[in-house]
């Protein structure tokens, strides 16, 4: 009898509890034996100051689908959960797996105490549930959390601090000895947290690195907007994967959309400066984005309302970046190798797929027990653009490491030379011919220095006799003479390595340039390794190649002055050597033409004594300045 009357008590028990699940009154609660789900609460609203809000206490099914009405930074929702079933267990506990907001937890006016996931159940006197928690703690609603119930509790107050993140309340709750829930709640934490503190971690160390590498390396501006965005996104991962919410709870969730935010647009500023978006509009347009999503924070704040508006714009940006950051660099893939756009362009559909992903758990269209993925979609992101990087940093120091290589292959071959040349001297005939080439090149200076070194000191004697130059016209006098004796001194140097002569060009001009407000964009083409050239083509290369730096800087206003030099394919398979100089300034005007003549036929006439062809046009619009590109075919 006694056993029938147990199986009665146990129906009875199992009816009431679906009743509850249904949303039928509550009956008695079944035995804390084991694992309960808590299918029925209520819920209550109250306004952010603690006063009722007007709304009556209503019975709700949990999860808990909050109306939008009540999805605001000045209310706050306060849930009772009847734990009379566990109220004469020893070491009872709650598990909340998942809650809209940072919510405050306590029995009897006592904040509960939270269990470590990995803590050992307790089932004697005194154990889990006598210790208590400190009173203004709040904790993070997206981590599972263990809360040890004391005992003889019979109801449990939940409060949620601020504007829930997503469409529910509370998500799962469940009841049982801790023993029971701690292995649930274990499995848990590690599916929602995983291995964030992990993936934080490395994240930060690849900002810490990109910062180490952009810091000999200041114009490579992308490895400092990636450093950025690595520290943005690795300090997210710390702060919003722990079980307490530092600070003001609304500050708190507002914080993890900005810092979503400013992580897109760095990671976006960091491809855009790899794939030379460099004008200010794109910057400009996307540093407005942000600051007006920032100030839509700020004035939330300051309003104490619209939170939810500020937080849905932030979110509406950072996608809008994510999907204009895919655009770019399919525009610019040839930029890359194929390999590298392939990649990016994956690790962004990755990221916009984990974005779409978390936008429909937050507006309700998916489960609120889904995990949340934009932050391993940021993950991704950030690891693979800086392996890209690094690659690139490989490929510069390997490039730097053959350059080495190849002048300890010159300098060996050139002792090799004098070697011969000290035991061939013996021999008559080729001593003579040595003087004879010594001649030669003895005239070829001479007139050299006759025709450019003599020309610009006369002028400039000329001119100090009449009186007819003003300082600062003796000195750029001057200092073209100077400009020639260097150039006169580096074609000596028989075998002219083409990037060694254009790496002096750029040395001497680079103060130049900026004294006269003109940025210089350097773009060397890895074909020029091999390029070299007679004494005589590298001289004539130079003078043009200086004559066209000096128009840009005397008759230009530009700004901005690009050289770009590379080896070509021509139409019958010969290899085309190509140098172009080109400016963003006033362009080629027919007065401009005419006072410019002399330096210009100068020009021209050089790239006729190499067999160069020289061709010197305005760029076409909406480009504004001059375009200079001189083509000398290369023998083989």
């Amino acid at each position: 009898m006694a056993a029938t009357g147990l199986r009665w008590q146990r129906l009875i028990a199992a009816f009431a509890w679906a009743g509850l699940a249904a949303g039928s009154a509550v009956a008695a609660p079944a035995p804390c034996t084991g694992t309960q789900a808590v299918a029925a609460v209520q819920r209550s609203v109250l306004l952010s100051t603690g006063a009722p809000a007007g709304i009556g206490p209503a019975q709700v099914s949990v999860p808990d689908q909050l109306p939008l009405a009540l999805r605001s930074e000045r209310l706050r929702i306060r849930y009772e959960i009847d734990v009379s079933a566990c109220a004469q267990v020893p070491a009872a506990a709650l598990w909340i797996f998942r809650a809209g907001a940072p919510y405050r937890v306590e029995a009897g006016g006592v904040p509960l105490r939270l269990l470590s996931a990995n803590q050992r159940a307790q089932t004697g006197p005194g154990a889990a549930g006598e210790e208590t928690a400190e009173p203004d703690s709040s904790y993070n609603g997206r981590i599972p959390a263990l809360f040890a119930l004391p005992a003889g509790a019979t109801r449990v107050s939940i409060e949620l601090q601020t504007l829930p993140y997503i469409a529910t309340g509370l998500v799962q709750l469940a009841l049982g000895p801790t023993h029971a829930l701690l292995p649930r709640h274990t499995d848990a934490v590690r599916e929602v947290v995983g291995y964030a503190d992990a993936a934080s971690g490395v994240v930060l160390v690849l900002g810490l690195m990109a910062l180490l590498l952009w810091l000999p390396r200041r114009r490579d501006l992308n490895l400092l907007w990636l450093a950025a965005a690595c520290g943005l996104w690795g300090v997210r991962g710390l702060i919003y994967y722990d079980n307490t919410v530092p600070g003001r709870p609304l500050v708190y969730e507002q914080l993890n959309a900005v810092y979503a935010l400013l992580a897109a647009a760095t990671i976006t500023a960091a491809v855009l400066h790899l794939l030379r978006f460099s004008k200010r509009f794109y910057l400009s347009v996307l540093a407005g984005v942000t600051l007006l999503a920032l100030i839509g924070f700020g004035a939330a704040e300051m309003a104490q309302r619209g939170a939810i508006v500020a937080r849905s714009v932030a979110q509406i940006a950072g996608t809008g970046m994510v999907c204009w950051l895919g655009v770019a660099i399919w525009r610019r893939r040839q930029l890359l190798a194929r390999r590298h756009a392939a990649a990016l362009l994956a690790c962004l559909a990755v990221l916009l797929s984990c974005v779409v992903h978390d936008l429909m758990v937050v507006g309700g269209a998916l489960p609120p027990t889904s995990n949340a993925w934009v932050f391993w979609g940021f993950v991704a992101v950030l690891v693979g653009y800086a392996l890209m990087s690094g690659e690139y940093v490989v490929m510069t120091l390997s490039r730097a490491e053959r350059s080495n290589e190849e002048l300890e292959r010159r300098v060996a071959a050139k002792s090799g030379e004098l070697e011969l040349s000290y035991t061939q001297l013996r021999n008559t005939e080729i001593a003579s011919a040595r003087e004879a080439a010594r001649v030669q090149e003895r005239e070829r200076l001479l007139r050299e220095m006759h025709d450019g070194l003599g020309a610009q000191l006369m002028t400039a004697l000329r001119g100090v006799e009449r009186g007819a130059l003003s300082r600062e016209q003796l000195a750029q006098s001057l200092q073209d003479g100077l400009d020639e004796l260097r150039l006169l001194m580096d074609s000596t140097d028989t075998s002219a390595y083409l990037p060694a002569a254009l790496a002096a060009w750029r040395n001497r001009w680079d103060a130049r340039l900026a004294a006269a407000g003109v940025v210089l964009e350097w773009q060397m083409d890895d074909s020029l390794d091999q390029v070299n050239l007679g004494s005589e083509a590298a001289l004539h290369v130079m003078r043009i190649l200086q004559e066209a730096t000096t128009n840009v800087v005397k008759h230009s206003r530009a700004q901005r002055m690009t050289l770009r030099a590379g080896v070509l394919a021509g139409p019958d398979g010969a290899r085309l050597l190509q140098i172009e100089v080109a400016d963003d300034g006033a362009g080629l005007s027919g007065e401009a033409a005419h006072s410019g003549a002399r330096g210009l036929k100068n020009m021209a006439y050089r790239a006729g004594q190499i067999g160069a062809r020289m061709e010197l046009l305005n760029r076409p619009l909406p480009a504004s300045g001059c375009l200079m590109r001189l083509v000398l075919p290369m023998a083989d």
